[in-house]
């Protein structure tokens, strides 16, 4: 970063990036060679490859004693060829671009994404120093001008649909204007409602900046996310995601990385918070039953059998109560999810104080066996109202 305003930042050579690119280009160079060597001496040839999720390395072999580690070889080898032209042209290609090289021999996009990310892996760094990346697909509305270094321009308030979220090693020079708050918003439906209306600015809260990852986000979306907050730290980042535990997987996704992509650096955004919508916002816009309903034992929320008459009928009711409507109760794999997540934050120190209203929040999505979208919360169907209501509370 060679220099910095209060709302521009303009980047400069990476000497940090270069000297990973030198190190992985000599990496391959290595595993290249060594099969010249085994060629040369009629030896088997090997790969050496570390699995990311289990930290274990193995050596591929060729000739292989499997159908299925022949094609491992051979895919191998490929995607370091392929990663190796690259690095010393200094472009980039896509996992897409990898996979149509020769499809029929992939077989899938998948095993194409998970040996690239396993080579990373394997030379310790991040997928991007292979010059590798994958298809955009994260957007970003609002008053921010990118310069790009090959000295094209984003205007990302030109395109009310949103504009594709570039690669952070592209970018020359980022200007943000006047803005005062970014949202990532976990749905692309709801991101193109809120971008079309204008809302990043017409809110209540003053000029913003809206991006999403289109669900899980992508590296790059990722990225480009926690370039903004280093270079911009007074800006607040909030996340928008469904009420459920899908939706607060993707909002730790971005706060802490995800456990597949651990080796990747530059990804997270520590200091994001949880705009919502939350439980209280929820339950206080969920319309519930008192009427007769016959309770079984696959019921996972009980019906309050109180008489409405009851002074304290209202608090049970709107505790125990089925609710309609805006809710709807959680699928068996949303349980284990939930359960899942919940052992993940119990499982290292909490990081902010929000970790602890997270686990609050799982809680009760298992107690009172619900979940429901982001427009649960907002009566007029734009979300408009709610956020001005959130973001102004926020910055107060």
């Amino acid at each position: 970063m060679d220099r910095q305003l209060n709302n521009i930042v303009t980047f400069g050579g990476d000497a940090t990036r270069n000297i990973q690119v030198d190190a992985v280009i000599a990496k391959i160079e290595d595993v290249l060679e060594r099969i010249i060597d085994a060629l040369s001496e009629n030896r088997v040839l090997d790969i050496p490859l570390r699995n990311r999720r289990t930290g274990n390395e193995s050596l591929i072999r060729f000739p292989a004693s499997t159908e299925a580690e022949a094609k491992r070889f051979t895919c191998v080898l490929q995607i370091l060829h392929l990663c190796y032209e690259a690095l010393i042209s200094g472009h980039v290609i896509t996992k897409r671009n990898i996979y149509y090289q020769n499809p029929d021999l992939f077989g899938s996009q998948q095993y194409v994404d998970n040996l690239v990310d396993d080579i990373a892996f394997t030379f310790g760094v991040g997928r991007d120093s292979l010059s590798v990346v994958a298809a955009y697909k994260g957007l970003i509305a609002g008053g921010v001008i990118i310069t790009l270094k090959n000295h094209s321009v984003l205007d990302c308030s030109s395109d009310n649909n949103g504009t594709l979220i570039p690669h952070a090693e592209s970018i020359h020079r980022i200007d943000i204007g006047e803005t005062k708050w970014i949202i990532v918003i976990e749905k692309e439906a709801t991101f193109r409602g809120l971008a079309a209306s204008g809302y990043y600015g017409l809110s209540d809260a003053g000029i913003g900046v809206l991006v999403t990852g289109k669900g899980y986000p992508d590296l790059v979306t990722r990225q480009f996310l926690h370039l903004l907050h280093s270079s911009f730290p007074q800006i607040p980042i909030y996340a928008l995601v469904d009420f459920d535990p899908s939706g607060i997987a993707i909002m730790l996704t971005y706060k802490c990385g995800s456990q597949g992509l651990s080796h990747e650096e530059n990804v997270t955004i520590p200091e994001i918070s949880w705009l919502g919508p939350k439980s209280c916002d929820i339950l206080s816009h969920t319309h519930y039953s008192s009427s007769s309903h016959s309770s079984s034992s696959d019921d996972l929320t009980p019906q309050s059998s109180q008489d409405s008459s009851s002074s304290s009928s209202s608090s049970s009711i709107s505790v125990f109560a089925i609710p309609v409507e805006v809710a709807a109760q959680l699928s068996t794999s949303d349980r284990r999810k939930a359960v899942s997540l919940l052992r993940r934050l119990d499982s290292r120190p909490a990081e902010s104080e929000n970790e602890p209203s997270l686990v609050h929040e799982l809680q009760l999505m298992l107690m009172l066996n619900i979940k429901a979208e982001i427009q649960a919360v907002d009566d007029s169907g734009d979300m408009t109202s709610w956020l001005d209501v959130k973001l102004s509370n926020y910055q107060q």
